[in-house]
């Protein structure tokens, strides 16, 4: 038995009754350590000995294994996403023979033609693939740093001209609530129910795309922070209430709506998510508490958002006339 070392890590090999033990380990282990961690894999709780199956079957067992305990659609797609655009050498590749510069090898090869962001899914991904079915084996690789791109941040004058060119259409009431802070697949789960007498609205499921096509309604919103009771503006309760419904139709429909709004305003292009982005930052501006923005917009207490994206400086021309005027002065 010798420790080598392997990737950035250690692996240690072992023969029993005629069958290759391996165990890997992110440090260099002691002699305890290796004893405990081949005890698991001869009494097969470690699930690491060296065995047959591909990649693809380890990668299909796992997303079989996830979808059984009841892990999101969403993520599950974006599983199969992965597993369908890997590579077919790395996917008929030994699941248990992999190592960590056949990881870096499909990294590298992978960032060619994707972007950092897919990269990354890709690699975590097949982390949680390996843990699964060889826990000792702990790689790590560098993924290509992700390109930030400014996204245009709407003023208050963008957002209310989007409104009033949204009046009188069925797109009037979604567009209202999302510039209130709800996300799109909480709007589109509502029901006349949810919205009370005393105009109280009641945001506690979600609507999610299935693995199949379209979507479903998830029970439960985002996170447990997002299951939030908020009081509306009387006028947007009314209109509610006179359409009949919060939204109806294919839940894309929204997104080509406001860019069509954008076109023929002359305004920016910016996703409907970034209203989420205005409402804190709208509210903040009007001297709300960062707790009560949390609150009402549905995060958690301990999130950085609104430290990291959710105040951006909203109309400028407003809040940095004093600093314009300064320069003025020395200009």
């Amino acid at each position: 038995m010798k420790i080598e070392e392997h990737g950035n890590g250690y692996r240690v090999r072992k023969m029993y009754k005629g069958k290759t033990y391996t165990a890997y380990f992110d440090h260099k282990p002691s002699s305890k350590e290796i004893m405990i961690a081949f005890s698991a894999l001869m009494e097969g709780s470690g699930a690491s000995s060296k065995g047959k199956g591909d990649v693809k079957e380890a990668a299909e067992k796992y997303i079989n294994d996830r979808r059984e305990r009841g892990l999101s659609p969403s993520t599950l797609i974006g599983y199969k996403s992965s597993l369908r655009n890997t590579p077919e050498w790395f996917l008929k590749m030994n699941a248990f023979d992999v190592e960590q510069r056949d990881i870096e090898r499909l990294i590298s090869e992978y960032s060619k033609t994707h972007s950092p962001k897919t990269v990354s899914n890709l690699s975590n991904f097949y982390k949680v693939v390996f843990r699964f079915i060889r826990p000792q084996f702990v790689y790590r690789v560098e993924i290509p740093r992700r390109v930030k791109k400014m996204k245009y941040e709407p003023t208050t004058r963008d957002v209310m001209a989007i409104l009033d060119y949204a009046k009188g259409t069925r797109y009037s009431v979604f567009l209202q609530l999302a510039v209130l802070g709800v996300r799109r697949g909480e709007i589109a789960a509502l029901t006349l129910s949810d919205l009370d007498s005393s105009n109280v609205l009641t945001v506690n499921k979600d609507m999610i795309k299935s693995e199949g096509r379209g979507y479903q309604i998830k029970k439960i919103p985002k996170t447990s922070a997002s299951n939030r009771r908020i009081l509306i503006p009387s006028g947007l309760a009314e209109e509610i209430r006179a359409q009949g419904y919060f939204f109806k139709g294919d839940i894309a429909q929204p997104y080509k709506y406001l860019q069509r709004a954008q076109e023929d305003l002359d305004i920016p292009h910016f996703p409907l998510h970034i209203f989420r982005h205005f409402a804190a930052a709208y509210l903040n501006k009007m001297g709300f508490k960062r707790d009560q923005i949390l609150q009402f917009c549905g995060w958690e207490k301990s999130s950085n958002v609104m430290e990291r994206v959710y105040s951006y400086n909203l109309d400028p021309e407003e809040s940095q006339k004093d600093i314009s005027d300064a320069f003025d002065n020395l200009f």
